[in-house]
C-alpha cells in the first residue's frame, strides 16, 4: 500500500473514530459471509456499525484519541463495533446472535473512556443500558417526593373518611328520631 493511500485511510479512520469514547473489538474468524451480512444488516437497522480495520492504520489514526488504549491492544484480525445508544446494546445484540456465530469472540472494549479487557468485556451484556440507568435514577430521585405526597394524601383521605362516617351516623340518628 502506498504512503498516500495509507494517509488517506488514516484520515478517514481518524474522522470516524477520533471523537468516539466507546467501541467494541471482536474477532469474527470462521463466520460465513451470509451470516456476516445478515448481522451487519441488523446492526445497521439499530444504528450500529461493524468495520474491519487494519491495526497499524487504526493505531496511527487513534494515537491521541479516546480509543488509543484499544488501538494499542489490537492484534490479529480486528473488527470494531460502534454506534447505538451504548456499547451495552451492542453486547446484548451479540448475545442474541451467539447461536448463529459461535466462533465470534469479544476481545476488548472502551466503554465511556474506560478500557475493558477480554475477561471484563464478557459481562458487558449483563450490564443495564444507559436508558435503564436513567430510568432507575429518575425513579430514585422521584421516590422520596412520591412518598411525601402519598403520606400527605393518606392523612387527608383518612380524615375525609371519618367525616363521611360521622355524617352518615348523624343522618341515621335523625331518621331514627323522626321514626
Amino acid at each position: 500500500m502506498s504512503k498516500p493511500v495509507k494517509e488517506m485511510i488514516t484520515r478517514e479512520l481518524r474522522s470516524r473514530y477520533g471523537e468516539l469514547e466507546s467501541a467494541l473489538w471482536v474477532e469474527m474468524l470462521g463466520i460465513d459471509g451470509i451470516t456476516t451480512n445478515q448481522f451487519r444488516g441488523e446492526l445497521r437497522q439499530r444504528g450500529m456499525r461493524l468495520e474491519v480495520v487494519k491495526n497499524s492504520l487504526f493505531r496511527r489514526a487513534c494515537a491521541d484519541a479516546p480509543l488509543a488504549r484499544l488501538a494499542e491492544a489490537l492484534s490479529g484480525p480486528a473488527a470494531l463495533l460502534t454506534g447505538g445508544d451504548s456499547l451495552v446494546d451492542i453486547a446484548k445484540l451479540i448475545d442474541e446472535w451467539r447461536p448463529k456465530m459461535p466462533s465470534l469472540r469479544l476481545r476488548a472494549a472502551i466503554l465511556e473512556g474506560e478500557y475493558l479487557d477480554e475477561t471484563a468485556v464478557g459481562g458487558l451484556s449483563k450490564m443495564p443500558t444507559k436508558a435503564d440507568m436513567q430510568a432507575r435514577l429518575a425513579a430514585t430521585v422521584l421516590s422520596p417526593g412520591a412518598n411525601v405526597v402519598s403520606a400527605a394524601l393518606s392523612a387527608g383521605s383518612n380524615l375525609a373518611g371519618c367525616i363521611e362516617a360521622l355524617i352518615k351516623k348523624l343522618e341515621e340518628g335523625e331518621t331514627a328520631a323522626a321514626a
